[in-house]
């Protein structure tokens, strides 16, 4: 997966957060959960693009979301606790700096 689709991804999620969208915590992490948080998404952002992303790639993300919404303390790592989309937003910084650390050589 390159970064710069997770890129563009926190791009969309930021101007949602620009334009007042709010979903709290506990609705995103139910959509995560059920598998269903890029439909829940293309819903509820205005001009969403996820065609940078195979099908692969978006169960991938899911995978990966489900594991982090299961290890992580969202307040204590990402300082989010009240809007959703910012903990969405995070786990897609987390998920940049994670790959990026992937790739630098050791």
């Amino acid at each position: 997966m390159h970064l710069t689709s997770l890129t563009l991804l926190a791009f969309y999620l930021n101007g949602a957060l620009d334009a007042g969208k709010h979903a709290g915590p506990e609705k995103i992490y139910s959509e995560i959960e059920a598998g269903t948080i890029f439909e829940y998404l293309k819903g509820n952002v205005d001009r969403i693009d996820l065609s940078f992303f195979t099908k692969t790639e978006l169960d991938e993300l899911i995978e990966e979301w489900q594991r982090i919404a299961n290890a992580v303390d969202a307040r204590r790592k990402f300082a989010v606790e009240k809007n959703g989309f910012c903990l969405l937003l995070a786990y897609v910084i987390e998920g940049i700096q994670q790959r990026a650390l992937a790739q630098s050589p050791t």
